[in-house]
């Protein structure tokens, strides 16, 4: 787990003002019956040691494993059509 940043704030989780990290896991999933492992990023409560995700993590998250993917079966991935495009 890397921290990215942490910042003071109402916890989702535990409902208490603490500082509140955003970090960077590395995430395994299974994707269309491929394992993918990717960097996500979510928030994270160290009193209750528990990850969750805002939509826009959920959006980046679901993207870097859909990339990924990609990438492990030879297909071009949402960064190589954007620069295509360009």
């Amino acid at each position: 787990m890397k921290i990215i940043y942490s910042e003071m704030k109402g916890c989702v989780i535990c409902r208490e003002y603490h500082n509140v990290d955003t970090v960077e896991v590395t995430d395994t999933e299974i994707f269309k019956d491929k394992e993918v492992t990717f960097q996500a990023i979510y928030e994270y409560c160290p009193i209750t040691d528990l990850y969750w995700e805002t939509e826009d993590m959920i959006r980046r998250n679901s993207l870097a494993m859909k990339d990924a993917y990609r990438q492990k079966v030879s297909l071009l991935t949402s960064g190589d059509i954007t620069e295509i495009r360009d």
